[in-house]
């Protein structure tokens, strides 16, 4: 018996190490193989979307000796950071779905271009078992936005004031109330704006104006196409204004009008997303989109003399109601460049095809004035020459098209060069071109201290005509002040002239030097320059030299 009982134990335990063996070798055979993520995977079709990791940080880095100053830590304990599904409800892509390496790169720009964000990106880490474990890093801006600016130009000074969130709540939201006072107008400003409404894709934006002569309101409600492969949008727009528009000769204001705009329109868009062109030889898919849309739109102009020229007669009245179709085209070819248009960021400048039309028809029967084609056309195209050289050029033409000729035409163009010298050493030129015909009486050609002839006051010159050209030497420091601004120079000579057709343009240059400063971790952070520019004609009627201060959006 004892014997019996030794024998079944015995079986009794291999039959248990057998059913022990039994279940560990799935898993040893189904262990996860990891591998790090290399650019040649890119190409695989089958892999898909792993884990995604978001990691959002604060404005600076603590961790790092020289943003661990008593100002640094205070400026992030006040400051409200972007909350992580704000992020999340940003990227293109999602775990599971087939993994698409332009995706990647297309929420890296999408989330940059947020001006909470002072940086963004979105990096494979690793490949298991197929799928592609994704890290998403950005990095907050300041977006509480007290200000106060000045401005010269031209001889001519402007103020204002403004208070801003512009991460509301760390929602991507934006609430701001601002103050500016120009020799123009005076503005109060409440504008409200929110890119995912009650957690939607649908935007909102509200503008509210009481100015010192007149008012406006603007409502928008849209959903555009938040990305290449999106194949719906639509739009809602609703407003009125009214102020007083000055118009000018030889820098003198010589007749102003009270005007009273509305305007609607309501449009609803459609497209296959990406279309697969080619493979460049870095590895990045060539794509073209097409885009159409259609919709209706309602302008009503209504004009007035003003009580300072009773004697001026303006058309009473302008109406174009009409339905319309869009269409744009788009083949994207970012590239990656820093120290062009702002410092210390990431700039992604698409030197791809864009073109967009409109074609309208604004006919009495439905409203207009007068039968008119309304026709509008844009084109803008970069090329890259090897490290060195970057050519960014963009042209449009508008305008109504009636029996009589074409009205309130405009056809312009402008071209930009870059020529890197070095990291922090570049040259820039730029040619802006203008041709006009038959100008509705608001609108003008003009030139002077704030289009680009800095050593002139404003609207010194006016015309249906204009030519401007710009050479500059641009230099960006080291320097970076508790990490807070970055500055650059720039050395300067600008020749341009507006005039009109059948006349010889007189043409006007100036040279000068100026500084340039731009916060580095502030939302929405514009570029402030500082010109001291110098005329080279006309010496004898205005000043010897032109101190110019504005904030631009570039360099």
């Amino acid at each position: 018996m004892e014997n019996l009982e030794r024998h079944h134990g015995r079986v009794f335990s291999t039959i248990a190490l057998l059913y022990l063996i039994t279940a560990i070798a799935p898993s040893a055979v189904m262990a996860t193989v990891c591998e790090p993520w290399n650019t040649e995977s890119a190409s695989n079709s089958s892999l898909r979307v792993g884990s995604v990791q978001v990691n959002v940080n604060d404005v600076f880095n603590n961790n790092l000796d020289a943003e661990n100053q008593p100002i640094h830590r205070l400026a992030n304990q006040l400051h409200v950071q972007s909350r992580q599904e704000l992020i999340e409800a940003q990227l293109l892509f999602s775990q599971g779905e087939p993994f698409d390496a332009d995706l990647l790169a297309e929420t890296e720009r999408n989330l940059r271009s947020n001006k909470y964000l002072r940086s963004a990106s979105v990096t494979p880490k690793q490949i298991c078992d197929g799928e592609v474990d994704i890290l998403v890093e950005t990095g907050d801006n300041w977006s509480l936005i007290p200000s106060f600016n000045f401005s010269r130009a031209g001889g001519e000074n402007r103020y204002s004031f403004s208070l801003a969130e512009l991460n509301l709540f760390g929602r991507g939201k934006s609430l701001g109330l601002s103050l500016d006072y120009s020799a123009v107008r005076d503005q109060r400003v409440l504008l409200y704006q929110d890119p995912m409404l009650f957690g939607t894709n649908t935007q909102f934006s509200a503008q509210l104006q009481d100015n010192s002569d007149g008012q406006a309101q603007v409502f928008e409600f849209k959903q555009p196409f938040t990305s290449l492969d999106s194949q719906r949008s639509w739009q809602v727009r609703v407003g009125n204004s009214e102020y007083v528009q000055s118009l000018y000769d030889d820098g003198r204001v010589v007749n102003q009008l009270n005007v009273d705009n509305e305007i609607a329109s309501l449009s609803i868009g459609a497209s296959k997303g990406r279309q697969f062109v080619r493979k460049q030889d870095n590895g990045r898919n060539v794509n073209r989109v097409f885009r159409w849309s259609a919709g209706w739109s309602y302008q009503r102009q209504r004009l007035t003399a003003n009580a300072r020229f009773p004697e001026a007669m303006p058309v009473p009245e302008r109406i174009f109601s009409y339905p319309f179709v869009d269409f744009k085209f788009l083949q994207p070819e970012f590239i990656e460049l820093s120290n062009l248009q702002v410092m210390e960021s990431v700039e992604d400048i698409d030197v791809g095809h864009q073109f967009s039309s409109r074609l309208g028809w604004a006919a009495e029967a439905l409203g207009s004035s007068k039968d008119s084609l309304v026709a509008t056309a844009n084109y803008a195209k970069g090329w890259r020459g090897g490290d060195r050289f970057l050519s960014l050029l963009s042209a449009g033409l508008e305008g109504y098209v009636n029996d009589d000729s074409i009205e309130n035409g405009i056809a312009k163009a402008t071209a930009q060069h870059f020529y890197f010298v070095s990291p922090k050493n570049s040259l820039y030129a730029s040619t802006n071109l203008v041709a006009t015909n038959k100008l509705f009486e608001l609108s003008q050609v003009v030139i002077g201290g704030a289009t680009g002839l800095r050593g002139y006051p404003l609207n010194f010159q006016t015309g249906s005509r204009r030519a401007r050209f710009t050479l500059e030497h641009r230099y960006f420091f080291d320097w970076y002040p508790l990490r807070l601004a970055r500055i650059g120079t720039a050395t300067f000579a600008d020749a341009g002239a507006a005039w009109d057709k059948g006349e010889d343009p007189q043409w006007l240059k100036d040279v000068g030097v100026g500084i340039r400063i731009v916060g580095t971790r502030q939302a929405d952070a514009q570029v402030l320059h500082l010109d001291f520019a110098f005329p080279l004609d006309e010496t004898d009627r205005i000043s010897s030299f032109q101190f110019v201060v504005t904030a631009k959006s570039q360099f």
